[in-house]
């Protein structure tokens, strides 16, 4: 039999530990590689005359990469192709709030870009 004097510790506790759901609110930035290549996807950082890249990650055509940030923020990235890493196709600056995120890498048939985040889009209000 169950305790009133123990219930008390034991609701606190539990409520405690997971907290209200609205604390769980997280920001997931994902990048899509919607074009019809293989990419490279580096973060750079430090100084205009001696840039330092993290690591590089590898986007087959379709392929998204997802990254949980729990702050908003904003990075360098240089996009390149596959096969020759050090000559990048595009350098693009991500920023994004606290909500999610969502990039995508695509192609206009002579240069990369990269599109999302910020961006607004327009919504029309339908009339009955």
């Amino acid at each position: 039999m169950i305790r009133l004097r123990h219930l008390l510790p034991t609701v606190v506790v539990t409520v405690g530990l997971f907290g209200p759901a609205s604390a769980a609110q997280g920001g997931w930035v994902t990048i899509t590689n919607d074009t019809k290549q293989v990419l490279v996807i580096q973060e750079t950082g430090g100084p205009l005359n001696r840039p330092i890249r993290g690591k590089a990650i590898k986007l087959q055509p379709g392929e998204t990469y997802r990254e949980y940030q729990l702050l908003g923020g904003s990075r360098n990235i240089v996009i390149a192709e596959a096969g020759v890493p050090n000559a990048p196709l595009a350098q693009e600056k991500l920023t994004w709030d606290k909500a999610d995120a969502a990039f995508s890498v695509k192609t206009d048939g002579k240069k990369i870009v990269l599109a999302g985040g910020a961006e607004k889009k327009e919504t029309t209000a339908v009339k009955k």
